[in-house]
């Protein structure tokens, strides 16, 4: 999907209305917005356009109600969409301020406020734009290369959010150890008929990239079949191999500490892309509340919880872009 025109991934910078109302701008920012990731890529968002603001909705009518019980996910997956709304605001001169309201009885996440009348481009980190339309998940295994100290260290400068930690994981035993939780929660999930059920309707949308007849043969296969023991054996083994493991953790686990570990992680990996780092967040030990309480523990938490796991390393295999709802679907 990525080769053709009018694909939502070749949004071209160069037609951006600087000359037009508001609203236009403001259409054309959220066309980098709706680019973020998102939970089997449910893009559980929507978008209010207001005189000098946008609002940013969690949809939960795209919320994986079994896999993501709690919403750590769906609010992930919206802070990913404002930080790159904020990015986008940057390149074409907008100063963006951000109030979290979530909680407070409606699906309203945010408000992003632009001022049009600051000079801000030259204050987003570079790379961080032009990664937007070339970032992707990297599913495959990751080559053994290890990443460099000083890129490692850019990563972790690039996360601004005081209540957002990045944890970095690279010895072989502490891996492994999280190799066997993954392994656990796979299984555990695959168990519940529900869990498959879910899985498969969004395997089924072709919302992860398959093809139609793949996307049909792939919602059967995980719905009627017992693939918790498969699974959980591969994605123990990409988490074993990668070079680095991610943790993102934060001081509390309310809706607002996941819109800004959201925010902090597709900045990372905007990073990392520029820098040609791969990513995948393998989320299933986060799913299973039990699970998350053992992964806090190996990670030698307190107070502060789990938000966010996911690999890095480098890959040569080439992913395609997964599809993007339109733009008339996500504006109110």
């Amino acid at each position: 999907m990525n080769d053709h025109l009018d694909s939502p991934w070749n949004v071209d910078e160069r037609a951006f209305p600087a000359n037009a109302p508001f609203e236009a701008q403001a259409r054309f920012l959220l066309r980098y917005a709706i680019l973020a990731p998102s939970s089997h890529n449910s893009q559980p968002w929507e978008f209010e356009i207001r005189p000098d603001a946008i609002d940013v909705f969690a949809d939960e009518s795209r919320w994986l109600e079994i896999a993501d019980a709690d919403k750590r996910e769906l609010f992930l997956s919206v802070g990913c969409a404002i930080e790159n709304l904020r990015i986008a605001a940057a390149r074409f001169g907008f100063a963006a301020s951000i109030d979290y309201v979530p909680g407070d009885g409606d699906d309203l996440a945010a408000t992003v406020h632009l001022d049009p009348k600051a000079e801000t481009a030259s204050r987003a980190r570079p790379g961080l734009f032009e990664a937007m339309t070339d970032r992707r998940t990297t599913h495959h295994p990751y080559d053994d290369r290890p990443i460099p100290g000083d890129v490692l260290d850019r990563l972790r400068d690039c996360i601004r959010e005081t209540t957002v930690t990045l944890l970095v994981i690279d010895e072989d035993d502490r891996k492994e150890s999280i190799g066997r939780l993954q392994f656990r929660a796979d299984e555990h999930q695959f168990d519940d008929p529900a869990y498959r059920a879910e899985l498969g309707h969004w395997i089924g949308t072709g919302a992860l990239g398959a093809s139609w007849v793949m996307a049909r043969v792939g919602r059967l296969a995980v719905t009627h079949l017992d693939l918790g023991g498969r699974e959980g054996r591969k994605n123990a083994a990409l988490l074993e191999r990668a070079p680095v493991l991610a943790v993102l953790v934060t001081e509390a686990d309310d809706d607002e500490s996941r819109l800004k570990a959201g925010r902090a992680f597709e900045r990372l990996t905007l990073l990392a892309t520029s820098e040609g780092i791969a990513h995948h967040p393998v989320s299933q030990t986060l799913e299973v509340p039990r699970i998350r309480s053992e992964l806090a523990a190996e990670l030698g938490l307190e107070e502060s919880v789990p938000q966010h796991l996911f690999r890095l390393g480098y890959s040569d295999e080439d992913e395609q872009h997964t599809p993007r709802r339109p733009l008339e679907e996500v504006v109110r």
